[in-house]
């Protein structure tokens, strides 16, 4: 059955020069300094010289920091594959737009802006209504559910060393310990939220959203809420006619992006401290440590977690490479999966807007 046209809704023309100001290769900058700053910090307390010259820059060092290049490629390759179940676009736009993707979410906060800046592109891209509701909605409740699934799983295989090196009970409640269960609750909250309102009950989240655009002191947002109904419905309408080949393209880009993600990691410890056991248990306890970490960075104040993401990895791998070189894993691990995105999107995100948004060929 042909999908019926209909007009994808718009972002008022606030949220609009938003995201376009998150575009801004101006704006690479200020994490960029972030990111110094943090480096810098780490490299005054914690530097040790001897250690960093005891690295064995060997073939084998090599060939893990190839791996784990090879496994970012992979990464976007899963976000490529999620992307294009979801949209329908071809294998070369969606690589293009997981680019862009990535590029204005290392310059903005990552609680902010992400849901916006995919509504924004896949408008402009031309997406019909109902495909682009459910990409935003559908790509929130995957990721958002890998952590809220998969969290509860490994803690009850490792406990809670998992959480943080050196913690021993759940009581230790910590600065990390503590953001940890706080950032756990909200994810736990909005994930349920999405979940029950697009896949359980959807019909009351048009209702429910276009009652409080009426109240009062809700007026001043009344578009935007009245946007977030319509496109609940429209996500709600397209999720459940799809087949399960498309439920399964969408979850196994998912896993296997943030599998690649996190195992990346692993690489480079591996490069830099080659005595690091290879066995599955350790590797396995290590991608464990990672999933806690992110959930503790889901809601970063900084541009892309710039500054805090260095600082924290050096912290939770701590009890695998010496606090004297940790530096260097962050750097490695960040240089690719950051600063590398920043410099592809600095030249395909400007062609990108040209085209799109002003018209420019």
């Amino acid at each position: 059955m042909q999908e019926p046209i209909i007009t994808p809704p718009e972002l008022d023309d606030q949220s609009q020069q938003r995201v376009l100001r998150s575009f801004r290769v101006s704006r690479i900058i200020f994490p960029v300094l972030l990111g110094m700053a943090a480096v810098g910090y780490l490299f005054y307390r914690q530097f040790d010289p001897a250690k960093f010259q005891a690295i064995e820059w060997t073939g084998q060092a090599y060939l893990w920091i190839g791996a784990a290049f090879i496994l970012l490629i992979i990464r976007h390759l899963f976000y490529t594959l999620r992307l294009r179940t979801l949209t329908g676009f071809s294998w070369r736009k969606c690589i293009q737009l997981i680019v862009i993707w990535e590029f204005s979410a290392a310059l903005t906060p990552t609680s902010k802006g992400g849901p916006f800046v995919m509504l924004f592109v896949l408008t402009k891209e031309k997406l019909s209504a109902g495909r682009t509701a459910a990409a935003v909605f559908y790509t929130m409740i995957c990721d958002s559910g890998f952590f809220v699934i998969t969290l509860p799983l490994l803690l009850m295989i490792y406990g809670p060393p998992m959480l943080y090196p050196g913690m021993k009970s759940y009581g230790d409640v910590g600065l990390a310990s503590g953001t940890f269960f706080v950032t756990y609750g909200l994810m736990l909250s909005y994930w349920t939220f999405l979940v029950f309102l697009l896949l359980i009950r959807p019909g009351y989240a048009k209702v429910a959203l276009h009652w409080l655009a009426q109240l009062p002191f809700l007026k001043k947002y009344a578009p935007r809420l009245n946007l977030l109904g319509d496109e609940f419905a429209l996500a709600a309408s397209e999720l459940h006619r799809q087949n399960w080949r498309y439920h399964l393209g969408v979850i196994t880009g998912t896993l296997g992006a943030w599998t690649s993600k996190f195992i990346m990691i692993n690489c480079l410890i591996i490069a830099i401290v080659p005595s690091t056991p290879i066995d599955g248990g350790t590797q396995a306890f290590i991608y464990a440590r990672m999933v806690a970490m992110f959930i503790i960075m889901a809601f970063s104040p900084t541009p892309g977690g710039a500054g805090l993401a260095e600082m924290a990895l050096v912290g939770f791998i701590s009890d695998y490479v010496p606090t004297g070189i940790g530096l260097v894993v962050a750097l490695l691990w960040r240089g690719m999966a950051y600063y590398g995105y920043l410099l592809v999107g600095s030249v395909v995100v400007p062609a990108w807007v040209a085209e799109k948004v002003y018209g420019e060929k």
